[in-house]
């Protein structure tokens, strides 16, 4: 009874906790007693008072036939009450006979379940048989997803089941969005990433409260995944616990094997993502599978959001309230924490809103949660991100350096400061101006008149005479003779679109400056 063949992934070991869940399954009235900490029987035999005992084998007593068995020492299984410090297990109004063939049917059991495995193993079976194998012994649906949460394996579709999402051009499943969007925001289901035993996920967690016994699939220190058996069909045991353990190994046997495991550092979105952020080369192995699992292409088109706290000091962390009112306000993002802010990407190929719309959407919010936010102009491609995140640190500068009562602002909102400090970060404003601009400002500084703003004023109401005299609030008369006034003193061809533009341009770095309290203008 003892001469099984050891399997590549060693003996299958029965415990004490997996006996008595499957007696219970026959209904059979028991005790049981004596904990472990894992499985320990390889076999088991009928004790006659034998006495080169074995710690791995389990031995029946038959009634009237356990005198000087040591009951502290060795696993046993009897009619009488026998206690001991051993595991055991005291059968009520079950014959011996009754008792040896259900524990050779569990033990049966167990064993045809470690054939089956090392068969898949051995005669080139797949992740798929695997799962089809462990589903029969368990008696719920099994599947496993990679680390990007692609579905990999399935043993089939039950009702009640997660409905993962089909990509026809990949021909593969994959975890919805939505609920990877949740997990990331989900604490407890971040610890669990943490976790190297089987664990369960309750009834309190998505996917639509099915209770689920998992075990994270780890080569050394990388992570390749998870193995899911969801309690549909037959209610999960505490021996399954053990069990799935043993299933993972050939698991990640065959994983090995199929090339599934190249020790690839395990990198989750937040890692390409970065990468693209900050101009580094993403990984094109890390960047297809993202793209893929998102259904984003590379060509669509994107904005990014960063949000930073009001203090200036704390960080941004997403939590499952911010979470949702992403979601509410948009479709087709992923968000990711960098430096103490939280950033989002938005494909607006796939979004249900405009650049317009997602700020006046999130503004409210972003006012209430106390932080400032920054959003980048539409780009062009994925790898333009790394240009969009420049731009929404270029709105966060703009409102913290400003003291801003805005919370929420796009680019295009302080574009022209930008490019205002980019210009004049070589040359000062005097320098770059139109120098005829200056020779106004100082006639108007020596001579009390206002021949700068006139002329400022006209430009920006399109020359418009009407509308220009009202904006001054002066008779249009008085408009005209100091048109004609500024005619003499700087000439100007107001019909060249170039000239205009440069004007407006220098106006507008010359915002702040007025004689007398500019410094030293230089003469012309």
């Amino acid at each position: 009874m003892n001469d099984r063949k050891t399997s590549p992934a060693g003996i299958m070991l029965v415990s004490i906790q997996m006996l008595a869940d499957e007696l219970g399954d026959m209904g059979w009235d028991f005790q049981w007693s004596g904990e472990e900490t894992s499985p320990r029987f390889s076999g088991y035999l009928i004790y006659s008072g034998q006495t080169d005992l074995k710690k791995d084998t389990l031995y029946l007593l038959p009634e009237g036939g356990s005198a000087g068995f040591p009951r502290n020492r060795f696993g046993y299984v009897t009619q009488e009450d026998l206690p001991g410090a051993a595991p055991h297990i005291r059968c009520l109004n079950q014959p011996f006979s009754q008792i040896l063939n259900g524990i050779i049917r569990v033990f049966r059991r167990y064993q045809e379940f470690e054939m089956q495995l090392n068969r898949i193993l051995t005669d080139g079976g797949s992740l798929t048989d695997l799962c089809h194998v462990g589903s029969a012994f368990f008696g719920n649906p099994i599947y496993i997803h990679d680390d990007m949460f692609t579905v990999i394996a399935l043993s089939g579709r039950v009702e009640g089941m997660l409905k993962f999402e089909y990509n026809e051009h990949k021909g593969k499943l994959y975890i919805p969005l939505w609920l990877i969007n949740d997990f990331k925001f989900d604490h407890e289901y971040q610890h669990t990433m943490e976790l190297r035993q089987a664990g369960l996920w309750d009834n309190n967690h998505y996917p639509y409260n099915i209770r689920s016994l998992f075990y994270n699939l780890w080569d050394g220190a990388e992570y390749l995944g998870r193995l899911m058996i969801n309690e549909l069909r037959s209610p999960l045991l505490p021996s399954h616990f053990q069990s799935v353990e043993y299933l993972a190994e050939y698991a990640m046997m065959l994983m090995r094997r199929d090339g599934l495991s190249q020790n690839h550092v395990y990198r989750d979105f937040e890692d390409t993502f970065i990468d693209l952020l900050t101009g580094v080369p993403a990984d094109p192995r890390d960047l297809r599978t993202m793209l893929s699992i998102l259904d984003w292409h590379e060509s669509d088109r994107y904005l990014c959001l960063k949000l930073q706290d009001q203090n200036l000091r704390g960080s941004i962390h997403p939590d499952t309230a911010l979470s949702n009112e992403l979601a509410n306000v948009l479709s087709g993002f992923s968000c990711f924490h960098y430096q103490k802010r939280l950033c989002i990407v938005v494909n607006l190929t796939l979004s249900r809103g405009d650049p317009g719309t997602i700020r006046r959407s999130l503004a409210p919010y972003i006012r209430d949660s106390l932080m400032f936010g920054g959003i980048s102009n539409p780009v062009e491609g994925i790898y333009a991100i790394a240009q969009a995140f420049r731009q929404t640190d270029i709105v966060l500068d703009y409102i913290t350096n400003r003291d801003s009562s805005q919370w929420l602002l796009p680019f295009s909102a302080c574009a022209l400061s930008y490019i205002r400090a980019c210009a004049t970060r070589e040359l000062p404003p005097e320098v770059l101006a139109e120098p005829m601009l200056l020779t106004l400002l100082r006639f108007d500084r020596e001579n009390g008149t206002s021949y700068y703003d006139t002329l400022r004023t006209f430009l920006l109401n399109e020359r418009s005479i009407p509308k220009t005299a009202e904006a001054l609030i002066i008779h249009r008369t008085t408009l005209t003779y100091r048109l004609r006034k500024i005619e003499e003193l700087v000439r100007l061809n107001l019909d060249d679109d170039e000239q205009r533009q440069y004007l407006l341009f220098s106006f507008f770095i010359l915002e702040g400056i007025r004689e007398p309290e500019a410094k030293d203008l230089r003469r012309s």
